[in-house]
Formats: structure tokens, C-alpha cells, sequence
């Protein structure tokens, strides 16, 4: 055991010497101070190491680190796309970010967006990448209980960040369209690759299955029927729309569940934010914003916040208008109305439903029930039957996603 963590510090130590190589240090020191709950990470593995050195001018340089390391099983970087994926994550960090700030700092913008952990740097060796970042943990943030809805103030406040974020895409098209390609470019579609490498279509089908049986005394029969018949779109809403998309188009987040926002919260107390950072990036691609919206709106939300869901859109829309015209677009209500958005709610946003019914599940899962991908791609079976295990909880399942097919239902969104 001694010898397999030193050959491990002494891996992690050659990571950190090429990540950090800006910041010219000797003399590397690593103490590793734990890691994540095997499962927890999807396609990567996340460790907790506390790292010092010297450099030319600091003589005691100190590091707190939160290192996202990609999966090595050959099996499942075979099965699914592991490699590109953390290597999409790292344009986003390498490139992406740092060119949409300086954009934005270019133009005096007042409120940037800036809602991303630091990221020190990247190593990419044999059958390995590495993503190096603060420990956002130092600093104050946490993540929100999985299994509990987000309160008004935190969807405000990402919808918010959401829509300084996406305006940014839309300035930079209008203002400096060569650029803008070049880093839509550097983006793939690995969404799209995971979709085509797995069975997951069937897996919704099956999904929306178990609900109907987890919520038929919850929901009168018109309801469920419609929700049942929605099985019968999983195709188009995962494959077809997602490949026609017609309306407006930015480069996304793209995966936007409860554990993929960290939040700084005022004086300890949880349900005052102060402020939002926005994790993994790795499916971010070039989209629709409201895929964006429907995912994490309706992944997040409660029964009662519901009743405000327009508002909360309307807050996406003045935060997105808003940080146009401070990137210099005049009318941004004339290049994007607010009609416009409305409509392409109602017809994208069956995306964030659709997730839903598997995102509720996920929430709702107990830690000792979560199923390593790594183990289901070694026996080679099909990843996507991970999610089609038996969970304890399904009472908070039932209870976050009734409300989201009601309201789905009853406002003609699927």
C-alpha cells in the first residue's frame, strides 16, 4: 500500500511540474489528501492534494488543488468517449474561457462572467488526462444536497449566469465572427458521441417506464398516459431535434445537474448565495441556450418555484439582454425578442424534461447504491443499464419528479 501511494504521489508530482510549468517552479512537494467516493465521477476521478514549491518570486509557493483525473479503464475509454471528452474540457479552459474574458474585460463590461473554478492547468500522458483547478472548498463553496431542490435565489442566480455567459457567444458572432468560429471549432459534439456509443435512448424508453409505475396513484390518468406516450419521442428529442436545431445558438455548459454548481453562501446560512461556480465542462458544445435553461431549471427545481417558472425565464432574458448591451449590441431585444425565446422554449426544452426523469433518479440515489461505470464497462455490458438499478429513496424520487411532469403536462411541453 505504501509503495502504491508513493508511486502515485510520485505520478502526481509529474502532472503538477507540467500543469503549473508557468509558474516555474523547484523543489514540487506533494501531500495527497484524499479523493472523491468511487462512483461519484462519471468518465473522471477527482483527488484533493495540497502542493508547495519555490519559484523566482515566491520562496514558499503554496497550493491547495483539486485535480479531475480521467478514467484509465481500457474498457470504458473504448465504450464511451473518455479522451475526447476531458480534451473538449480543456479547450473550454485553455481557450474558450480565457478568450471570452479578455473579450469581455476589452469592453469594460461592468458584471463579467466569471463563474468558473481557476484552472492552473492541464497534462495530457499515456491513457490519462488531467485537469488541474482550486479547491473551491478553501474558498467557501460547497455544493447543494443533492436530493434536496435549489432554492428561488440560486436558480436566479445561475439562470443569471447563464445569460451573461450566452450573451457573450452572441457578441463575439456579431463582432468577431473569425474568432468565434475558430472556437466553436475546437468544440465537439460528445453529447451527440455518448448518445450513438451507448444504448441510451433505450434507456429513456425504459426510464419514462419506471416512472409511469413510480407515479401512477400520484397522477390522474390523462397525465400519465401523456407522459407514457412521451417514451415514443426519446429519439427526436435526444438525436433529431438536437441535430436541427434552428433557432438561436451559443456554446453551451451542457451538463447542468445539481452537482456541477458549487456556491458560495453569505455568513454560512445555505440558502443565501453569493455566488455560482459552473463545473465540467466536457459536453460543453455548440447549441441552443435552452438546453442549457431546461436542464438545469428543471433538475433543480421545486414544486413550489414552479408556479414562477416565466418569471425565472424572464430573469434568464433581462440578464442575457442586459450583458449585450454592455458587449456593445445596441438592441438586443430586436436581434433576440423576447417572443423569439419564449417559442424556442416551448420547442427545446423538452430536452430538460426528457432529463429529468433520469436526473431525479440520480438525486435520489444513496451514495452506497452508486455504480461505477468503470466495473459495468470491464463485464461489457452496456453503461446506460447503470442507471436502471433499484434505489432505496423513491420517495424523494416520486416526490421531485411529479411536479415536473404536471407542470410538463399541463403546459403543453411535451
Amino acid at each position: 500500500m505504501t509503495s502504491r501511494r508513493h508511486d502515485l504521489k510520485s505520478e502526481i508530482t509529474s502532472w503538477l511540474s507540467e500543469a503549473l510549468k508557468n509558474d516555474d517552479l523547484q523543489d514540487l512537494s506533494v501531500n495527497i489528501l484524499g479523493n472523491t467516493d468511487k462512483g461519484d465521477g462519471y468518465m473522471g476521478d477527482i483527488m484533493f492534494v495540497h502542493a508547495m514549491g519555490t519559484s523566482k518570486q515566491d520562496p514558499s509557493k503554496e497550493y491547495n488543488l483539486v485535480l479531475k483525473c480521467s478514467k484509465r479503464s481500457q474498457a470504458l475509454r473504448e465504450t464511451i468517449p473518455v479522451e475526447r471528452t476531458f480534451l473538449n474540457e480543456m479547450s473550454v479552459y485553455n481557450s474558450v474561457i480565457p478568450i471570452f474574458v479578455k473579450f469581455q474585460k476589452d469592453r469594460g463590461i461592468r458584471t463579467p462572467f466569471d463563474s468558473v473554478p481557476k484552472c492552473y492547468g492541464t497534462f495530457r500522458g499515456e491513457n490519462v488526462e488531467v485537469i488541474v483547478f482550486e479547491n473551491l472548498k478553501k474558498n467557501g463553496y460547497d455544493l447543494w444536497p443533492k436530493k434536496d431542490p435549489v432554492t428561488r435565489r440560486h436558480l436566479e442566480m445561475v439562470v443569471s449566469e447563464y445569460g451573461k455567459f450566452h450573451a457573450i457567444s452572441v457578441a463575439m458572432r456579431e463582432q468577431q465572427s473569425n474568432k468565434f468560429n475558430e472556437l466553436t471549432n475546437l468544440l465537439g459534439d460528445h453529447f451527440k458521441e455518448f448518445i450513438e456509443a451507448t444504448d441510451f435512448v433505450n434507456l429513456f424508453e425504459k426510464m419514462i417506464d419506471e416512472t409511469c409505475e413510480l407515479l401512477k396513484l400520484d397522477l390522474d390518468e390523462r397525465i400519465l398516459k401523456k407522459w407514457r406516450d412521451f417514451k415514443n419521442q426519446a429519439h427526436y428529442v435526444l438525436v433529431d431535434m438536437l441535430e436541427n436545431i434552428d433557432g438561436l445558438k451559443v456554446i453551451i455548459h451542457g451538463d447542468c445537474w445539481n452537482n456541477n454548481f458549487m456556491y458560495k453562501f453569505e455568513n454560512g446560512n445555505r440558502n443565501v448565495p453569493l455566488k455560482v461556480a459552473i463545473l465540467d465542462w466536457q459536453v460543453s458544445r455548440y447549441s441552443s441556450p435552452i438546453l442549457d435553461l431546461s436542464y438545469y431549471i428543471l433538475g433543480c427545481i421545486s414544486e413550489k418555484e414552479l408556479e414562477y417558472l416565466d418569471e425565472i425565464l424572464i430573469t434568464y432574458y433581462h440578464s442575457f439582454t442586459d450583458q449585450l448591451k454592455q458587449l456593445g449590441i445596441d438592441d438586443p431585444e430586436v436581434l433576440y425578442p423576447l417572443q423569439q425565446f419564449l417559442d424556442e422554449w416551448k420547442k427545446y426544452c423538452k430536452f430538460g424534461v426528457m432529463l429529468a426523469a433520469l436526473v431525479m433518479k440520480v438525486c435520489a440515489t444513496d451514495k452506497d447504491e452508486v455504480v461505477d461505470l468503470d466495473d459495468f464497462a470491464e463485464k461489457g455490458e452496456d453503461i446506460s443499464n447503470t442507471f436502471l438499478n433499484e434505489i432505496k429513496d423513491k420517495d424523494t424520487f416520486r416526490k421531485r419528479l411529479r411536479p415536473i411532469v404536471e407542470y410538463a403536462v399541463t403546459h403543453e411541453l411535451i
